[in-house]
């Protein structure tokens, strides 16, 4: 780590008020108010603190803590405590960006870590180019950080292209040739319509129709009736958090009916808290390896951590858990002195590794870690299966 940073790398993680961007003081890391420089590694994580994505990132942060805390709690990582610097960016871009710079040139990250959202992500890329500062897992599918290989980019998750195609040629086995699209007005919404229009020519289905939904939830109950007017057997949900739930319960109340599919980044138990009975036979693409009962290593080691901490598990608990294992398993690669390019080195030198459940594969040409997708469906018992 350099030098220069050692002040702030010293000062102790705190909770200011809610409001503009708050340091955060995570769950797991716990409190050394004069670490010296070499005993820890800080890893800066840009989220939704507050705002309607909150309870995604909530969950993300948990499942990740829990890992950390595991790893400090056995002596970390070469003897280094890791902690999080988590700012919150509301959803916004350009707080996002100011984050990301406020996290290099403030406290002195040592890398980035699970930056959650599309349009935030992007907003933070072209710095994290800039100034060489590794960003692992960041929470979006979107095929920008795919298209192409950025050396300063890991991928853990599998892109929303592999989701949407998924599903689309699951409705094309079914026989399903019609579909609609409801999607948020932004990046990531637009790269779901543009995947899902995509994905229907290659498997012969035709776009009924596609409405777009603004972030904040507004103008809902308009989108829902012009999308119903098309009468789609399937609607395929390009979308996050809240807007999800309510599109579906006003879709549902226009008299219309349809089967949903909604992508990964959707937490089903708020889904299910949200919609209730309604919820039922909503299917969900999964990125990550089922979080219930015992079929692998990962769920068996992360249900155990759940109910230690009296927490409902749900599937992005999986994610940050198994994001933060990667991370750590790059540390662990890039040495006792860890550097920057030591740790993109590390990395990439996992070449294939099996977390128990889920197996994650980069190198020096790939950075894309995951193809896995898996289809879900909310049961009559109001419980995800497969």
């Amino acid at each position: 780590m350099r030098a220069g940073a050692t002040a702030t790398r010293r000062r102790a993680l705190r909770i200011m008020g809610a409001g503009a961007a708050a340091l955060i003081a995570a769950p797991w890391a716990s409190p050394a108010p004069r670490a010296e420089a070499d005993a820890e590694i800080l890893i800066g994580q840009s989220c939704q603190l507050s705002g309607p994505l909150a309870p995604l990132t909530r969950e993300l942060q948990e499942g990740a803590g829990w890992c950390f805390e595991q790893i400090n709690a056995r002596g970390g990582v070469h003897g280094r405590q890791l902690k999080v610097v988590a700012l919150d960016d509301a959803y916004d871009p350009q707080r996002t960006a100011d984050n990301v710079r406020q996290l290099i040139e403030k406290h002195g990250v040592f890398a980035l870590f699970n930056l959650a959202g599309t349009p935030t992500t992007l907003a933070a890329l072209p710095l994290v180019r800039e100034r060489k500062v590794p960003l692992i897992a960041p929470f979006t599918g979107t095929d920008t950080l795919r298209s192409g290989f950025d050396r300063y980019v890991f991928n853990v998750r599998a892109g929303y292209a592999d989701e949407i195609e998924k599903i689309v040629q699951h409705l094309s086995v079914l026989g399903i040739d019609r579909v609609g699209v409801a999607y948020m007005n932004n990046a990531f919404g637009t790269g779901g319509l543009d995947a899902v229009k995509s994905a229907a020519v290659r498997r012969g289905v035709a776009l009924a129709a596609a409405t777009p939904l603004e972030v904040d939830g507004s103008g809902l109950r308009a989108s829902a009736q012009d999308l119903a007017r098309a009468r789609p057997p399937v609607v395929i949900l390009a979308t996050a958090g809240k807007v999800t739930s309510d599109f579906i319960a006003a879709y549902q109340s226009s008299g219309a009916s349809a089967q949903f599919y909604a992508l990964s980044v959707v937490s089903s138990q708020q889904l299910i808290q949200a919609l209730g009975d309604r919820s039922k036979g909503v299917a969900i693409a999964q990125v990550m390896p089922y979080p219930w009962g015992s079929a692998t290593k990962l769920a068996r080691e992360l249900s155990d951590l759940a109910s230690r901490k009296g927490v409902e598990v749900g599937y992005n608990h999986m994610e940050g858990f198994v994001s933060a294992k990667v991370l750590v398993e790059g540390l662990q690669q890039a040495g006792p002195s860890p550097t920057r390019e030591s740790f993109v080195r590390g990395l990439e030198g996992l070449r294939e590794l099996d977390l128990g459940g889920y197996v994650v594969r980069f190198s020096d040409r790939n950075h894309n870690g995951s193809s896995h997708v898996e289809l879900t469906i909310v049961g009559a018992s109001k419980r995800v299966l497969r």
